[in-house]
C-alpha cells in the first residue's frame, strides 16, 4: 500500500482488539482501538478521519447505520464500514449493506481473514478515489427537458448528488427499459458505470434524495402522485417504486405528446 491507512476498530473484547492491531500493523495499517460505544466512535471518526471503520452494528448511544446515515448528510468524507455481529440476521445485514456498508463478519472470526478483507477494501477505495468522476454539469445537457421539469416538480434539491444520479437513471431507462428487469440493482450498476462511481455510493445518494423529498415536501401531492407505492410503514416508496413511477410518468407523457 503506497501510504499508511488509518482504521478505527471498536469493540469491548481487548484480546480481539490486540490481535487485530498486531495483524494490521504487519500490513502497515495504523489502527485506533476504541470501546464499543456509538458516541465515542462518532467523536473519533470526526477527529481522526479514518479510511475505514470496523464496529459492531449495535452499540450503546447509536448503532452503526445511524452513524453512517449522519455521515452521508454531513460534508465530511465518509469512511468505509465493516460490521461485526454476534448473530446471523439477514434483515439486519441487508440494512447495514444498503446504508453503504462493505462487509459483515459474524463473531467469532478469523483475524487474518478480517485483515485480508480490510486490505482489499482499502485498495478498492483507493482505486475509486483516483477514478475521474462524471461532470454533472455537462451531463445536465443530455437530460431531456421533461426529466428536468419532473424532478423540479417532485422537489428534489438539485444540489444533492442523488438528484443527478436519479436524472441519469431516468435517462438510462428511457434509452433501454430492460435495465430495470432486475429491479433497482441493475439500474444502480448502470448508473455507477456511467458516472465512474460505486454501486453503494449510487444507492446511498439516491436513498438520501428520496428521503429528503418525503421529509420536506408536500406529502398530499406525493400521495396523489405515487399512490399505493408509498409504504404505510416508512411514509415513502422504495427506491425501485420511486424510479418506476417517475419512468412511467415520463413514458406516458411522451406517448401523449406523440399521439
Amino acid at each position: 500500500m503506497p501510504q499508511a491507512k488509518k482504521v478505527i476498530l471498536s469493540d469491548n473484547d481487548q484480546v480481539f482488539l490486540d490481535s487485530c492491531q498486531n495483524a494490521f500493523r504487519l500490513l502497515g495499517i495504523q489502527t485506533i482501538t476504541l470501546p464499543k460505544h456509538g458516541r465515542i466512535l462518532w467523536d473519533a471518526i470526526e477527529k481522526e478521519r479514518p479510511d475505514l471503520v470496523i464496529c459492531n452494528i449495535f452499540m450503546a448511544y447509536c448503532d452503526a447505520v445511524h452513524i453512517m446515515e449522519h455521515l452521508d448528510r454531513s460534508e465530511m468524507p465518509a469512511p468505509d464500514f465493516i460490521a461485526l455481529c454476534s448473530s446471523d440476521n439477514e434483515c439486519l445485514f441487508d440494512r447495514f449493506l444498503s446504508a453503504g456498508g462493505a462487509y459483515v463478519f459474524i463473531k467469532p472470526l478469523d483475524v487474518m481473514v478480517l485483515a485480508e478483507r480490510v486490505c482489499r477494501q482499502l485498495e478498492l477505495s483507493e482505486r475509486e478515489s483516483h477514478v475521474c468522476r462524471v461532470d454533472f454539469a455537462n451531463s445536465a445537457s443530455c437530460a431531456s427537458l421533461d426529466t428536468v421539469r419532473l424532478l423540479k416538480e417532485i422537489g428534489i434539491p438539485a444540489h444533492l448528488t442523488g438528484y443527478h444520479y436519479i436524472k441519469i437513471g431516468l435517462e438510462l431507462l428511457q434509452e433501454d427499459p430492460t435495465r430495470f428487469s432486475y429491479g433497482a440493482k441493475g439500474l444502480y450498476q448502470a448508473i455507477a458505470q456511467r458516472t465512474h462511481s460505486s454501486y453503494h455510493r449510487v444507492e446511498r445518494n439516491i436513498r438520501t434524495a428520496v428521503e429528503t423529498v418525503f421529509n420536506r415536501g408536500d406529502f398530499a401531492f406525493y400521495e396523489k402522485f405515487f399512490g399505493s407505492s408509498i409504504s404505510r410503514k416508512t411514509g415513502k416508496p422504495s427506491n425501485s417504486q420511486f424510479f418506476a413511477t417517475l419512468y412511467e410518468y415520463l413514458a406516458f407523457s411522451e406517448k401523449a405528446s406523440i399521439g
